[in-house]
This record gives structure tokens, sequence and C-alpha cells, in this order.
């Protein structure tokens, strides 16, 4: 800590004297960093009163400003036990500025000094009046990074938290007396609401809840869930509650959106939850059973909903059971078309699980339950209602568009007839059918399980070689109720049953062992193998590698199993059937075994390398029916494949960086010789889309494993010859890489590509534009390193830096312009101080942007004004700048004017100035200026001797007052 000077009593008192009040007291504190003068004031009570609000009888409210807690802020960093206690120690009050200094304090403190003052901000949110409420997302995040997330979830559980409609009495009672009369039924609606206004509320969901969902997914999920259940109990009426609807479909047609999305907040409520319960099945595999509980507990159909788009995203054999549930149990089939989510899930698990998701038995009963719809009497009444005549071959119409979407999500399971009939429905059209066809779902729902024909005890008695003989010859299958849950006895549970008996009873015995690894070749359905290798896998996550060279040889045999080579094969084939035994959950199994044993806190021995290294190439050089045959379109932006080899290649960078860590001198050879054999296979066995993308998102460790190898095989993972495959490495790499000069040396051109092909990527069909703002992240930090000029040439015959072909090519949407404009603010306002080169080039930048004059971009000028490693004078004038040219085209420019207030003291002439340009736009409604800050700037202006200074503050004032600002009337009270 800097070494300061311990004031003396006299000092203390002879300074408190002549600063008790005004504008001197607030320069004083706002000045004051000296740590040790925070004693002397705790003793003379300087920290026991803040201010309370002023209420005055014109209605007018004023939050005044506490100047002892901007010194609070300025020492927290310095005594940062000392000040949090201190804070603790204040009194509630209900002047919001008084809590947005406590929130400053917070952001700025680190650890469980900063998560201590928890209680203060939980008391923030008990007062009428609220200020800045966006800190409370910045606040989320910053504990979210400071590991203090017990603190954050508390936190979000009073951010998120829907009120009852405070006129919910009224309407009760108005919709009692009148029951029946509908055409005044949107009076009784209630309209439940956060403490916040739409677009506060989705910058607190998606910049602090959001990071938090990240770092504790299934906690941050189930805190929404109670969330979301009370919203949808506020909006229904108590008589109406048992009924268990929610009207979702009506007020959240989708369950994601952008963060560009115009949404309520009921919508980003839910839109989290969703991004939260995706990242449970993402980073917390081990949750998603209790996930899966918490969401099938509610009776709101959104929760039904949110499960089909969960299983939509992640067909397993964990999800197989509750996917087959929803199918089975839906009875609506003839009478409404497929709900979204309901659709999506059905065509996502019959292209996944195949002819093994349903019985042919179960289908026929489905398919011929679509074919007798729709209801002849719903579609009269319908037509009725709209004013239209019914006749028998509009009527068959209905009937052949309602059969064709019901099929076609079926389509990959459809056989005979059914299939024929789709075919025949396709051929009358030449219009596609797309997800956006189908409404958003209505279905009952039940709670379905798998149970064993036997129970684990009972097959604990058999021998190994009955046990064997009974898994293989077992077919029983069949459903039953108990209660509401449906059980299905059926060869999962007792693939489940079969993986508690091996754990328990085979693994500690090893001449059992020694009989199953013998007798590997005679289990005839693939399910129980897959089972064997999860317990491996287990063994091994318990550093338990005494039996490891065997694990692996019996992995081995797992890989001398292909995938299914074609189509026609895979849809009879099932890793539960004897006839036509499936490998592919098998492979996967394989490969995260082998992630496992490459973990950092497992660390298998290092002799294993060539053993693991050979699983890997087997799956990488293999055919994979999901890569190779199934996959018809990929998104690099959004897609994770779901395959073995795919798995393979993420743990194969893995084991590159597993050799490295225990060989500095490796220069993982394995790793390169089996992305040679990969690439050799171009012919038979070509890249995939996915692949170029796993491949690019790990460019740079592949080249920290070897630079040679890297920079001799860069086309090859980038050809610029085959759009496609070029932009599903590069955006993938761009995305999950940091800028990494060396990498750029190589890649120099593929930016460039970049660039001019930005208009190509549209037609590529890829839905999100967020890498284009990355890129253009990428590209600035690659000139702050020097690797090319602000503009103009860049390299020898190129007319551009590649910064300003950036801007060239993104000239049609500047909505890109306003982000990187925005993040390189950001530099200077993180970093507490700049070196000379760097601020040079940043305030070089900023010189070239404001000469384009292009509002949308200027207006992210905020963190700019706010960044204190830049000089102050150099801040104000671009301030001045920035509202030229904005108020010069009628837009106006929400400048921070505590930032305008901090320096006020030293530069006011340049303060007032901006202030007063800011006040001539100041009646719109994108600006509020808080009273006791625009007090502060206007009596310094008019205090002030300079003449044109006095003028500016006058011809604010005025502006003010015309804006209708009657509260700074008189700005002596």
């Amino acid at each position: 800590m800097k070494s300061w000077k311990q004031p003396t009593n006299e000092m203390i008192d002879r300074t408190l004297s002549l600063v008790e009040k005004g504008t001197g007291r607030r320069y004083f504190f706002s000045r004051l960093k000296n740590p040790l003068w925070i004693q002397p004031l705790v003793d003379r009570g300087c920290f026991q009163s803040p201010p309370r609000i002023r209420h005055f009888d014109d209605g007018y409210v004023q939050f005044p400003p506490w100047p002892e807690l901007q010194y609070l802020k300025n020492v927290s960093r310095d005594v940062p036990e000392k000040v949090a206690n201190l804070v603790l120690e204040l009194p509630k009050v209900d002047n919001p500025s008084v809590y947005d200094g406590i929130l400053e304090i917070a952001l700025r403190l680190h650890g469980e000094q900063s998560a201590k003052l928890l209680p203060k901000i939980l008391e923030s949110l008990e007062i009428e009046h609220q200020l800045k409420m966006c800190q409370y997302a910045e606040l989320l995040s910053h504990w979210t990074k400071e590991n203090q997330v017990e603190s954050a979830l508390e936190l979000s559980k009073i951010l998120v938290a829907f009120a009852p409609d405070p006129e919910s009495k009224v309407k009760h009672n108005r919709r009692r007396e009148n029951p029946s009369d509908l055409g005044k039924a949107w009076e009784t609606l209630l309209e439940p609401s956060p403490k916040f206004d739409p677009w506060k509320y989705k910058r607190i969901m998606s910049k602090g809840v959001r990071p938090l969902a990240e770092r504790e997914p299934y906690q941050a999920a189930c805190m929404l869930i109670r969330a979301t259940v009370n919203m949808i109990r506020f909006r229904i009426h108590q008589d109406d509650l048992e009924k268990e609807i929610d009207f979702s479909e009506a007020w959240c047609e989708r369950l994601f959106g952008s963060e560009g999305d115009n949404v309520d907040s009921k919508k980003a409520l839910v839109h989290t939850l969703t991004y939260a319960c995706e990242q449970v099945y993402e980073k917390s595999p081990d949750a998603v059973d209790g996930l899966d509980a918490g969401l099938r507990n509610q009776p709101w159909k959104i929760f039904e909903r949110l499960r089909q788009h969960l299983y939509a995203q992640n067909p397993s054999e964990q999800t197989k059971p509750w996917i087959r549930e929803l199918i089975l149990n839906h009875r609506e089939y003839h009478l409404w078309e497929h709900r979204y989510e309901f659709q999506q899930m059905i065509r996502s698990a019959c292209e996944y699980f195949r002819e093994s998701l349903l019985s042919k038995e179960e289908r026929d009963q489905i398919f011929n339950a679509i074919r007798s719809g729709p209801s002849r009497e719903n579609h009269q009444a319908w037509l009725k209602l709209v004013g239209e005549e019914f006749t028998e071959d509009g009527f068959r119409r209905r009937q052949r568009h309602f059969h064709r979407l019901q099929l076609k999500s079926f389509a990959p399971v459809l056989f005979d007839e059914y299939e024929s009939y789709l075919q025949e429905l396709e051929d009358e059209t030449n219009a596609s059918i797309s997800d956006e066809d189908y409404p958003p779902h209505k279905t009952r729902s039940g709670i379905v399980s798998s149970r064993s024909p036997r129970p684990p005890e009972d097959l604990s008695k058999l021998t190994d070689e009955a046990l064997l003989a009974y898994i293989n010859e077992c077919e029983e299958e069949k459903s039953l109720y108990e209660g509401n849950h449906l059980i299905e006895v059926n060869i999962e549970g007792l693939s489940v049953a079969f993986r508690t008996i091996f754990r328990e009873q085979i693994f500690p015995d090893s001449k059992r062992l020694r009989f199953w690894m013998e007798n590997r070749e005679k289990i005839e359905r693939s399910i129980y193998v897959r089972m064997m290798i999860t317990e491996m896998q287990a063994d091994v996550k318990e550093k338990h590698f005494n039996n490891l060279r065997e694990w692996i040889g019996f992995c081995e045999w797992v890989l001398s199993h292909p995938d299914d080579t074609n189509k026609v094969e895979f849809d009879r084939h099932s890793d539960e059937s004897r006839e036509n035994p499936q490998w592919s959950n098998s492979r996967w199994a394989v490969a995260d075994f082998v992630g496992v044993c490459l973990r950092k806190d497992v660390n298998v021995p290092l002799h294993s390398r060539k053993n693991l290294a050979k699983l890997l190439e087997i799956l990488i050089t293999q055919f994979d029916w999901r890569l190779d045959e199934a996959l018809n379109q990929y998104d690099p932006t959004t897609d994770n494949v779901n395959s073995p080899r795919i798995k393979a290649l993420m743990e194969l960078v893995s084991l590159g960086l597993w050799l490295r860590r225990n060989d500095s001198s490796s220069n993982a050879s394995e790793v390169t010789n089996i992305l040679e054999k990969r690439l050799a296979l171009k012919t038979q066995l070509p890249l995939t889309l996915p692949e170029y993308a796993i491949i690019g998102s790990n460019y740079n460790r592949i080249f920290y494993l070897n630079e040679t190898w890297a920079t001799e095989h860069k086309s090859n993972f980038f050809p610029k010859d085959e759009l496609p495959k070029w932009l599903a490495a590069f955006i993938r790499f761009v995305a999950y890489n940091s800028p990494f000069k060396p990498t750029f040396n190589i890649l120099r051109g593929d930016f460039d590509f970049a660039l001019q092909h930005l208009a190509d990527r549209k037609k590529q069909d890829y839905s999100r534009n967020e890498w284009i703002d990355i890129l253009g992240q990428h590209l600035f930090a690659y000139y702050l390193s020097g690797m090319y000029p602000l503009k103009g040439p860049g390299q020898e015959n190129d007319r551009y830096s590649l910064l300003e072909k950036f801007y060239q090519a993104t000239d049609h949407n500047r909505e890109h312009w306003a982000n990187l404009f925005y993040y390189v603010g950001d530099i200077p306002w993180r970093t507490e101080q700049l070196d000379k080169g760097t601020k040079d080039k940043i305030l070089a930048f900023f010189d070239w942007r404001i000469e384009v004059k292009e509002p949308i971009e200027l207006q992210q000028f905020n963190l700019w004004l706010e960044a204190e490693s830049l000089d102050a004078e150099w801040r104000l004038a671009a301030c001045s700048r920035i509202l030229d040219v904005c108020t010069a085209q009628g837009v106006s420019t929400p400048i921070p004017v505590d930032a305008l207030c901090k320096m006020l003291p030293i530069h006011t002439a340049m303060v007032v100035n901006c202030f007063t340009k800011l006040t001539e736009v100041c009646g719109d409604d994108n600006i509020y200026i808080y009273t006791e800050e625009a007090k502060t700037i206007l009596k310094a202006g008019l205090a002030s001797p300079e003449q044109d200074v006095h003028e500016n503050a006058k011809r604010a004032h005025d502006n003010l007052l015309r804006a209708g600002r009657f509260d700074l009337l008189d700005l002596n009270d």
C-alpha cells in the first residue's frame, strides 16, 4: 500500500470545519484518498447519518448525495475490511443515492469482502426508489468471477422475483361479480411484475444471471424454476390455480431468444431459465436427473415445453425414457398439430435413436391415430367461427396437410404404408415444412421410469454363467402404472440393474471379473458393454490404475465393432438388440473413458500414452454414421454434434496437453500423427463440417503443441477453396481463441478472406452474428500489438489495414461499429494505467472514428468518459466532440453525468461546456439527469468568474427548465 501521512487532530478538525456542507464538502471527500483518515472520521461521527430523501410540497423528491461515501469508495481497495465493516454498520435509509455508493464499493472490493456487503445490498432492494439499477447486473457478474456464488445466488433470488399484481384483489372481486362477462375479461387479467422495467430486468438476466448460470448451472436453474413458478402463480386467479393452465403459448412463444430481442420481463425470465438448463446438460451432466425431476414436478405447461426443448437438444440414453414418455402419453395426435417443441423433440429423437425409440406396434398406433384426424366437427366449427363454408374438398385438403405435418416429424421411423403415404403427400406440393410451421405445445405428462424384469437382489444370486445367459435371452418388455407413474419393464432397466451388480459384486472379485473379460464376445447386447465401460471409467476416476491396461484392451475390443455402415442398417440397429447390435453408444463411452484418463485430477501414468493414442486413432479414422450420413446441416456458431468421432477429436487435443504436462519437451507427435492419418482419408472419409469446427476451435492449442506442423497444415484445416468448410473452422477459431500473434502471422490471409466474404456468410444460413463482433475485437487487438496500422496500407500490395477493412465490410450493419467502439472504450475503463503506446493507439482510433460521424457508434461513449486511465482534459474534449456530432444529427447521447461531476473541480469550464451541450437534448426519454448532479455542475458554472463558463451554465439551466425540470428552479434549495 502507498505510504500515507497520519493526519493530526488539528488538521482533521480544521478541515472539517472548512467543508461543513455544499460543494466544498463534496470536493474534499471526492479527493481524499488517505486511508488513515478513516478512523478519525469514524470517531467524529462522520458516517453515522447518511442523508434521507427530501420531499417537497409540490410532489418533487430529492435524493441528496453523501460525500463521505465517496471517500469510502476511494479507500475501499486500501482497507477493504475496515470499509466493509463500516458499511455494514450504516443505518438503513430511504435514499437510493446512498445505496448506489454502497453498490459501487461492493464492485470495488474483492472476494469475501465484497460479498460481505450482501445484507446492505438486499436492504437497498427494500426501498421505494431505485437509481442505478443496472449495477445489480454488474455486481452479480462480479461476485460470480470472485467465486462468491452463494451470495450471487441469494441476490439473484430477489432480483429475478416477480411481485403480485397490486390490483389483484380489485380484479378478483370484479371477476367474481361478472364471471360470465367475457367482453370485460381483459380487465381482470393479473399482471405481476419484477422490481425493474423490462430493459433493466433483461440486462440483469443477460449480464448478471447468465454468467452465474454458466458457473453454477444447476443451482441457478433451480432458482429460476422457483421464480418462474411464482410468476405463473401470480398471473392466475386463486380459483383457477387448480386448472394448471399457464397460457404460456400466448405470452412466451419461444423458450429462447437473443439479447437483441425486444422481450418483456416474463420472456426474459423464461429465456434465462432455458439457458441455465442448457448449461446443466452441457457442464453438469451429473445434475441432469435432478434438473429433470425439478422440471417435471411443476404442473405448468411451460416446464413440459422446456423438457421437450432440452430433450430435442440432448438425445441420449439418459433422456430416451423421458422422450418415450412424452411421445407415448400424448393423446391428441388426431386433434391438433404437434406444438413447436414437441415436434422438435420427436424429430431429433427419431433421427438419433431410429427404430430403437419406439416399437413397431407403438409407431403403428401413433400413425393410425394421426391418420384418423382431424375431426370433421372441429373443422366445421372453425369454419363457422371465421365465416366460411364447409366443403368436402376443402376438408380433404385440410386432412392431408394435417397428416403431412404430423407424420413429417416421424419421417426417419416411418415404415411401409406410412412411409409411402408421406411421400405421396410430399409429392403433392413444392412447399417445405420448417419448425415455424408448428404452433407452440399442449399435452399431458407423467413420470416415466425403467425397471428391470428382476431386481438387482435377485440377479445377484445368479452365477456369472446364468447372469450372462439371462441378459442375452431376456426379451420381456411391458408397461404398467403405479399411481401417476408410468413404469416400463425393459432391457434398459435390466442394464441399470446389471451395472449395479457389475460395480458392487463383479468388480471387487478378480475371478468373476476375469470371467466377464474372457467372455465379452458372448455378450449379445452392446448396452451391457457400455455399462461395463462406465464402471471402468468410474474406477479410473478414483485413481485405481492397476487394471488400466486391461480396461484399455477392453475398449480396443469395443472399437473392433464398427459403426453402422449405411442408413438402412442404422435404422434397424440398437444397442438393446441381439440381432442388430448398435455400437455407436459404446464407442462414445470409449471416447469418454479416454477423456477421463487425461483429466488433470486423474492424470494416468505416462506409459499409457501409446495405448490411449491408439484408441483415439481408431475412433478418429473410422466411419461415424452420425457425422458421415445423418448430418445434413451444421451451424458452426451453435451446433455441438454428439458423435464418437467428434468426442475423440476433442479428447485428442486433451491428449496433447496431457503429454505436455507430463513432458515439457514433448512435441505431441501422437496428436499430429493421428491428424495426418485422418487427413489421408480425404477421399473415402472426407472431413465433415463439425470436424473442421473442432479443429478450428483448437488450432491455437495444436499450434502450442507443435508449431511447425500446425503451420505446414494450416490450409488443410482452413480450406479457402471450400467456403462452408473454411467458415466452419474459422468462425470457431475466432469465437474460441484469444488473439495470439504467432497464429495471426499464419492466419493473416484468413482474416483478410473473412472480411471479403462476410456477405457470403449469409448464404450459408448461419444463425448468429456474434462472431463478427468478436472478429472486430481480434482485429483491434492485433492493431494494438502493432501487426498493422490503424488505416492505410497494411502489407505490401494491400491498400487497407485489416481493421479498416472490417469497417468497410460491416458498413451495411453499423451495430458492429457500435459494439467495437464500446469494446475499445472498455479497455481504458478496465485498466488503471495504460502504457503510452497503447494509449496513443486508442486515441488515434477515437479520432478516426469520430471523423466518420456515425451516431450509432458514438453513442457508446460512456466507458470512454469514465476511463480514468485517460487524461481528464482529453475525455472532456472528446465528449464535447461526440455531443457536437450527435446533437447536429438530432440524436441523443446518454453521457454519464456523474463522471462529469468527478472532473468538475479541476476542469470546470470543460465540464460545463459538455453539460450545456448535453442539455440541448435533455427532453429525450433516453436521457435523465439526476437533480443533485445537475445542481452541482450548474452552481459551479454560474459561480465561475469566466464569462463564457457563466453563460454556458445559464444556457444549460434554461434548457433544463424548458424541458420541465422545475426541481432545478431554485439551485440553492
